[in-house]
């Protein structure tokens, strides 16, 4: 009789685990020596030789939090780790952003013996919505949190539909508590029906009753299809919101922000986790850029409440948070150049929205390639706001870059800009050159396959002005 390996096979499994954690960290010290970042690659090539591992090292986790959704994936874990890690035991997570199944491998290998044994037993992993019905087969997470649902790039998930039925299959397992936004109908309705669901929102916010030519895919109700009836938007389809027919509204939430005028440097905070309990309230430091990180933020501290963290300790966390690459994130002080990733016209437009609120004279470049991870459909810049961002944007001077860069020139011109205020960059190496060298503020908006090159390019820029 043979023993039984940890794959649930002979000791042939043992040997197939073996192979695949060695392997896998030869590939990363490979990776590492050619100044490669290693977070999906390692990953790849231990499922190449052990197609099993991942739910192998899934079922060894005590805790196990996934964040999902369209837009602030990376932002909501890099929040929620800040609070989480190093106040107890420590949590494994991607915080480079890799979201598919190889993403995840590779952020589970670093903490994985040769045996196949887990260091570690708790891990915050972002899971991409279309990863996530097959990450929950394999074990289901023990608090799901989902940031929004927005239309994202069309020749990877097809219509909002498709990403909503993979999220539908992501909170089928009774077991697990979600987390999600009351502000978004779509994302709202993964919790109908639903016991162990936590709802968060923005309760109000200096810019609410702005309502502009906006994307809202999510404005129907879901129920009987009546468009859906709002006495206030916060952006895109977020905001207060009703069935005309009573069959749908926003649900109350049990976390609520509030960001008054007077003070934008901290977030009031209204909670009521249970109904018999009466509201909790207290304040954080706002650690992020745009009105759209907030519900990051706010998704970020309610998982941490659900988990049992004080507000005392969340902003201790808080303190330790810095913006991952490409996310409001400021990448050279002088001038200042904030680099931002934008992958779909929700996303887009939240951005500009930011970007509008900086009352200074600034510079604007857009960086659009169309390479797979990015989406090769590229008909989503037409439906970002520009119409509404461009007059207000104090921006004398537009750049674009990319192999989509003269797409996205177009559609600046359509948009209103004097087609001598922009110019198209031939190669992406000239963008930092170019830009830092423009006497004023300056705001990056890439796709996901420059975003890395460019941040990379910008520190080596940094370094020889000092």
């Amino acid at each position: 009789m043979t023993s039984r390996g940890p794959m649930g096979n002979d000791r042939m499994g043992k040997v197939c685990v073996i192979l695949a954690v060695l392997s896998a960290r030869a590939t990363a010290f490979a990776l590492r020596l050619l100044g490669r970042r290693a977070t999906s690659m390692p990953g790849l090539v231990a499922l190449r030789l052990c197609p099993g591992l991942l739910g192998h090292l899934l079922r060894q986790l005590d805790a196990f939090v996934v964040v999902t959704g369209t837009n602030g994936k990376t932002t909501t874990v890099a929040l929620l780790h800040a609070i989480l890690d190093g106040q107890d035991q420590p949590w494994i997570f991607n915080d480079g952003g890799a979201n598919l199944t190889q993403g995840l491998v590779s952020a589970l290998l670093p903490y994985t013996a040769v045996s196949g044994a887990l260091r570690h037993r708790r891990a915050l992993l972002e899971v991409d919505e279309a990863t996530l019905p097959g990450i929950v087969r394999l074990r289901a997470p023990t608090l799901l949190v989902v940031t929004n649902v927005l239309r994202d790039q069309l020749d990877r998930y097809g219509e909002v539909d498709h990403a909503l039925a993979c999220l539908r299959a992501g909170v089928r397992d009774a077991s697990t508590t979600l987390v999600a936004n009351a502000d978004d109908p779509l994302c709202a309705s993964l919790g109908l029906g639903r016991d162990l669901t936590y709802y968060f929102g923005i309760a109000d916010a200096p810019q609410d009753g702005v309502a502009r030519s906006e994307a809202r895919d999510g404005a129907f109700c879901l129920q009987c299809g009546a468009e859906l009836e709002y006495t206030r938007f916060v952006f895109a389809q977020m905001g207060d919101y009703r069935c005309p027919a009573g069959h749908f509204a926003r649900p109350e939430r049990h976390v609520a922000g509030s960001l008054p005028a007077s003070d934008a440097g901290r977030l009031g905070v209204s909670e009521r986790l249970s109904g018999s309990r009466p509201v909790d309230r207290f304040d954080l430091p706002l650690t992020v850029a745009g009105l759209y990180n907030v519900y990051n933020l706010l998704a970020a501290v309610t998982a941490a409440r659900v988990l049992g963290y004080s507000p005392a300790r969340i902003e201790r966390g808080l303190g330790f948070y810095r913006a991952p690459t490409g996310r409001m994130q400021t990448v050279c002080e002088t001038p200042r150049v904030v680099l931002s990733l934008i992958k779909n016209p929700a996303g887009a437009t939240a951005v500009l929205r930011a970007i509008e609120a900086d009352a200074v004279d600034k510079t604007v470049c857009f960086v659009i390639n169309d390479a797979d991870a990015d989406g090769r459909d590229v008909s989503w810049l037409w439906d970002i706001d520009l119409e509404s961002f461009v007059p207000r944007a104090k921006c004398a001077v537009w750049w674009c870059a990319g192999t989509r860069g003269p797409d996205m020139a177009l559609r600046l011109a359509y948009a209103g800009v004097e087609r001598s205020a922009i110019t198209v960059v031939a190669q992406l190496d000239l963008v930092p050159g170019h830009v830092m060298h423009s006497g004023e503020p300056v705001y990056v908006l890439s796709t996901y396959t420059a975003l890395h090159a460019l941040s990379d390019m910008f520190a080596v820029q940094r370094g020889r002005a000092v």
